[in-house]
């Protein structure tokens, strides 16, 4: 079962710009990675109502594939924050 890696817009108080969240989600359906997605960063910050400075407030970056997903030890069903630098670890190799 394929995962995603999604990115959510929040709007943390006393920050002056809005921040980005990743996260890995081990759901097959991107959907339902968003949702999941979005209801982890609701926990950790107030989400962005819509796009800033051409962000949208969800975006899913990249598929997970089964051996990524093994390798990394994501579970099916899981959501793993993955913090606020860009997650290039868990998104595939430009043009590979």
């Amino acid at each position: 079962m394929p995962g995603w890696v999604i990115a959510v817009l929040t709007e943390p108080s006393g920050e002056a710009a809005p921040r980005r969240l990743f996260f890995a989600v081990g759901f097959a359906d991107q959907g339902q990675a968003e949702w999941k997605a979005v209801d982890a960063a609701a926990a950790e910050a107030p989400l962005a109502s819509g796009p800033r400075n051409g962000i949208e407030p969800v975006r899913a970056l990249a598929p997970l594939a089964d051996a990524a997903m093994r390798r990394k030890g994501l579970l099916d069903g899981e959501v793993r924050p993955l913090g606020a630098a860009w997650p290039r670890n868990w998104l595939p190799a430009p043009g590979g």
